[in-house]
């Protein structure tokens, strides 16, 4: 019949080659965001923007750009969350700020829009290919690895001698130098950013997925090396950071793969342990944890939360506004705390998220990180390869290690933090969700 052949006919080729040219950029963009990752801020936003204007071009030529996954809930609760404290809290007499405050949220849609620039890459060829989304993933995994060594690098350098690089380039005014705390003639690693937090916290996600990759099996032996050299590296520049709540969330990371890890669980949690306690005599360390015994150690952060609770108590129910903290807070630091220099959030992200949004922010962060966690332990659960329930085991250490992180800083509001996890979470789903290959002849079942 006419009619029914119309309806067989090919999509025509322009446009089907205009779905492969943004199918392919989408996944250049991809990868793009992992080499920048470690390394540059701007790079990394401006690759997550080039994604995401792939697949709104992609939608427009005809093909469903969006990957429908267990990320969406909870990213989409936490930013309607953090949109609809805006409008509270200038309800409550708080209006925002500035833009770049208001929109400090935007660094939670990279998960699901990296996932989708992945799982895009299906139609990147001249049929689709239901195996091109895990490749991508793990080319990117490896990208990331590659360029994670630079900065793990230069952080034994700079644990010596304090250099920053950006500034010995010209492109930063002021060196960024942090002594090291009670250790004199040493300095905490910052690698290419503004500050040694910010290091161990854009390291620390995605070295926990690639660990995890590198011991589930499933890959070639010089791809799982690669992987094993970069979070081997990448995890000694976070303890080179010296920081100790980076210490704590790295072994909780990795005793959380040591838990998941099967067949070696024997010894993996053992390992992890002796390896803890083999830090503790590196003489950094042991100064840095021993500043934990003076008194006042805390000081800085009891009088912080101080702070928090008299903005909670003020605005119970609006809070003050996604982003608005640090300018609204000032009149209380100057009755509770003058002498603090740091007006920012309230290391804590629970009680920031208290602060700036009231109930209905507080408990779309707590469902945040509780859906993201369901959604890697079923995925891990439902997984039919080795490299998939090794992959949804990396997802689960890193949300494990960052949410340890989020108890005691500020990562909500850190692109630095949130860009790592995102991109650890977006990485792992796609390799997480993957299923195997269909024998030949057959239809490619869909993703869970």
């Amino acid at each position: 019949m006419p009619g029914v052949a119309l309806l067989a006919q090919p999509t025509p080729q322009p446009a089907g080659a205009l779905q492969r040219a943004f199918a392919r950029l989408a996944g250049y963009a991809v990868l793009a965001h992992a080499l920048f990752l470690p390394i540059s801020v701007a790079g990394m936003q401006i690759a997550l923007g080039v994604a995401a204007v792939a697949l709104v071009a992609l939608q427009l030529c005809g093909r469903p750009a969006w990957s429908r996954s267990s990320l969406d809930l909870p990213t989409f609760l936490l930013v309607g969350a953090a949109v609809a404290s805006l409008g509270l809290g200038a309800l409550g007499g708080s209006p925002p700020v500035g833009w770049h405050e208001a929109t400090l949220w935007r660094a939670l849609l990279s998960a699901p829009v990296l996932l989708s620039a992945i799982e895009a890459s299906r139609a990147s060829g001249a049929e689709d290919d239901p195996s091109a989304p895990q490749r991508l993933a793990l080319v990117a995994l490896a990208t990331w690895a590659l360029a994670a060594l630079v900065p793990s690098a230069i952080a034994w350098v700079q644990y010596w001698t304090g250099l920053d690089p950006l500034h010995a380039l010209g492109l930063r005014d002021q060196a960024v130098r942090a002594p090291a705390p009670w250790y004199p003639g040493h300095y905490a690693a910052v690698g290419f950013f503004r500050w040694y937090q910010r290091l161990a916290h854009d390291l620390t996600p995605p070295l926990l997925l690639a660990a995890a990759v590198a011991i589930s099996g499933g890959l070639a032996r010089p791809r799982r090396l690669l992987l094993a050299i970069a979070s081997g590296a990448a995890a000694a520049a976070v303890v080179l950071t010296l920081s100790r709540a980076a210490w704590v969330s790295l072994a909780l990371g990795a005793m959380t793969l040591a838990a998941l890890s099967g067949r070696m669980r024997r010894w993996a949690l053992p390992a992890v342990v002796a390896m803890s306690l083999a830090l503790a005599l590196h003489p950094a360390v042991r100064a840095r944890l021993a500043h934990l015994a003076v008194a006042g150690d805390n000081d800085d952060r009891k009088h912080i939360w101080h702070v928090c609770r008299a903005v909670i108590e003020d605005h119970p129910l609006t809070g003050v506004g996604w982003g608005n903290l640090p300018r609204r807070s000032g009149p209380y630091y100057d009755r509770i705390a003058p002498w603090n220099p740091l007006r920012a959030w309230c290391h804590d992200s629970f009680l920031s998220a208290w602060a700036e949004g009231g109930p209905l922010l507080l408990a779309a962060l707590t469902a945040w990180w509780a859906l993201l966690l369901r959604a890697f332990w079923r995925w891990r659960a439902s997984a039919r390869t080795d490299l998939a329930r090794g992959a949804a085991g990396g997802g689960l250490a890193a949300l494990a290690a960052m949410l340890a992180n989020s108890l005691v800083h500020d990562i909500l509001y850190s692109s630095e933090a949130m860009y790592a996890l995102m991109a650890a979470v977006g990485v792992a789903a796609a390799l997480a969700r993957a299923r195997p290959a269909p024998p030949s002849g057959a239809p490619p079942s869909a993703s869970a």
